[in-house]
């Protein structure tokens, strides 16, 4: 898929950061837009940018996590759009922190948006898009944290690495449909992930509150913005890439973890211990 002037796209987590410039990235390409999130006042507010912009465009509210909320998106959007061509399942959560201090509550808050969400979007619309011929390309949002373990992010990287492994065996399967499927892998992206996420550990210098706060601060200094991650999903999309990888860090850390895992693996160690001297 080289072109996407007429095309329709779907994006969920569409009001804010990678997927509001997902949406925006295809816009200005021609496509047209679904797009998706929990959030109606930021929804509406991408909706009004994208109308600006001359975008024929649909703004759906909608909890991922629900299964039955998801797969009325998918009949609506079929039923109104007629077809799906690029289908990006992005919409996800954050949990931090100690896996002795993490809840049950907060397991299944991450899980069901992080990895429920991209089964439920890829569970309803993909048999659609076997039925309706002609392809497309389906893209679902791990992380760099779904390419090797980091300190502190259990649940994130449970969910994440679940995506990876769920969007390389789709894409597999896909292809006997001439379907394609990426994977996409963002490293340090200045986002507001950082300040809505839940971090459920203390240390001796911060509560969670404050350490959310620092975070915040660390991710937004990197300025990686979202729109360069929006970049490159449009040209895996085009150049049909299996895993789109976004940030130095993201290449560095995965080169690292493979050629050692075990040296990656006390580094890991090392990275948990000076957590509590430097939060």
């Amino acid at each position: 898929m080289k072109e996407f002037k007429g095309k329709l796209v779907v994006v969920t987590g569409a009001a804010s950061g990678i997927g509001r410039e997902t949406a925006l990235a295809f816009a200005r390409r021609g496509a047209r837009l679904v797009i998706v999130d929990i959030d109606t006042g930021p929804l509406e507010k991408v909706t009004r940018e994208l109308e600006a912009q001359g975008c024929e465009v649909v703004s759906e509210t909608v909890e991922v996590s629900d299964p039955r909320q998801v797969e009325s998106l998918a009949d609506r959007t079929f039923e109104r759009m007629g077809r799906v061509d690029v289908l990006c399942n992005n919409a996800g959560v954050a949990v931090g922190g100690y896996e002795q201090d993490m809840s049950i509550e907060d397991w299944e808050w991450i899980i069901g948006a992080n990895l429920w969400g991209v089964i439920y979007g890829c569970h309803y619309f993909y048999p659609k898009m076997i039925e309706q011929g002609g392809g497309g390309h389906i893209v679902n949002t791990s992380s760099g944290a779904g390419l090797m373990p980091m300190p502190l992010t259990i649940a994130y990287n449970t969910t994440k690495f679940a995506v990876r492994g769920y969007s390389e065996t789709l894409r597999a399967e896909a292809a006997l449909h001439g379907i394609r499927v990426s994977v996409v892998c963002p490293g340090v992206v200045a986002t507001n992930i950082t300040k809505t996420m839940r971090f459920v550990s203390s240390t001796g210098r911060s509560t969670p509150p404050q350490i959310v706060e620092k975070l915040h601060r660390v991710w937004h200094a990197r300025r990686y913005p979202p729109s360069k991650v929006a970049a490159a999903i449009v040209r895996g999309v085009q150049k049909n890439n299996g895993i789109i990888r976004a940030g130095p860090e993201t290449y560095l850390g995965e080169l690292s973890y493979r050629l050692s895992p075990a040296a990656w693996g006390r580094t890991l160690e090392v990275m948990v211990k000076l957590f509590d001297k430097v939060l």
